[in-house]
């Protein structure tokens, strides 16, 4: 009896430490997160004159709650950016600013306008599928990469390409819409364009789960099909991931899970591409389906491996250049851009098509 007492004591004791001592951490993480913050605002306006601060962004969502997915509205947003620039007299002056603005232009199927030299025409189509990168974040409608691909070709660019997708969105997205019947040209070609963020997105990580409150694809690994959001399917998980980032030491050490990707993941990725590749083929009728890797984001080689094995035209771009940013300072800018769309003018069997 005496020999339990102790031992629910020592239970009691040893509880009671770990809980202060985290309560402890916990106030030390939140001090240093508080710095940390701070050091970076002031780095950011002292060091990055080139890096914009948003304004203004009047772009509405239509959202898609069966499938977890959103797309732009229809109709023009605008989205304005203060440009910070170094004052002249100084470099221990105060900083002066611009303001630019970037206007998207959206059609009535919810793809971003690109315009077309009709005259041009080849009378084929280039379908864009994957996210702010082929979308064109923070750069006109006349500096996106369609934009560029139907300037060098001929084939008539559409933008499918929506900010925050991956594959799991491309494949939502091919469920809800038969492209096909808001395509005029009868042959052309898909071209789904590749960044490393997207393993990310397909896994989910916790991230991007916190971050969309589980407003994400849910994708069935058994038939690869898009069944709800990640929230409806697992609640749980999604309680568990909110509390997670409620911690200030989660936040201080920017913790996100998963740390690595696993040989599993890697196949659920492509088996997800060669599912999107599937339904383009379902639905136009042809295999020009080709995976664009986007230069800076080199693909894993076991990734690479799967890929080839599950025979996608992979087109690797991750060396061909160095970009620059645009205003939002994350995004490739119109230069590089042109640079990749004419590389793939080049590279792609155009003439065959």
């Amino acid at each position: 009896m005496l020999y339990g007492k102790v031992w629910v004591k020592g239970i009691a004791v040893s509880f009671l430490t770990f809980i202060f001592s985290w309560l402890a951490l916990e106030g030390i993480a939140s001090l240093l997160l508080h710095w940390k913050q701070k050091y970076q605002r002031e780095a950011e306006y002292n060091t990055q004159a080139d890096k914009a601060e948003p304004l203004k962004n009047s772009l509405v969502l239509v959202r898609n709650d069966a499938l977890g997915i959103v797309r732009p509205a229809p109709g023009p947003y605008e989205v304005s950016y203060r440009i910070k620039q170094p004052a002249t007299g100084g470099a221990h002056l105060s900083q002066s600013a611009k303001q630019v603005s970037i206007t998207y232009h959206i059609d009535s199927l919810s793809r971003r306008i690109t315009p077309f030299d009709n005259q041009r025409a080849a009378g084929k189509y280039a379908l864009f599928l994957g996210c702010s990168f082929t979308y064109g974040e923070a750069v006109s409608d006349t500096s996106t990469m369609p934009y560029y691909f139907g300037k060098a070709t001929g084939f008539r660019p559409y933008n499918y390409g929506v900010s925050g997708y991956s594959p799991a969105h491309m494949i939502a997205l091919q469920q809800s819409v038969n492209m096909r019947n808001e395509i005029a040209e009868k042959d052309g070609i898909a071209i789904y364009t590749y960044i490393e963020d997207h393993l990310a997105r397909v896994a989910p990580s916790t991230k991007w789960i916190y971050n969309s409150n589980g407003y994400w694809p849910y994708v069935n690994p058994k038939t690869v099909a898009v069944e709800g959001t990640y929230g409806e399917k697992h609640p749980i998980n999604l309680q568990l991931i909110n509390g997670m980032y409620k911690s200030n030491i989660v936040n201080l050490f920017n913790i996100n899970f998963p740390r690595r990707y696993s040989t599993e993941q890697y196949e659920q990725f492509v088996t997800i591409v060669k599912k999107s590749e599937q339904l383009y083929r379902n639905q136009f009728g042809n295999d020009n389906f080709y995976v664009v890797i986007f230069p800076a984001y080199p693909m894993a080689p076991e990734l690479r491996q799967l890929f080839q094995r599950a025979q996608l035209k992979v087109i690797d771009y991750s060396a061909l250049l160095s970009w620059k940013t645009t205003y939002d300072g994350m995004h490739p800018d119109g230069e590089a851009y042109k640079r990749v769309a004419e590389k793939l003018a080049n590279d792609l069997p155009i003439k065959s098509i």
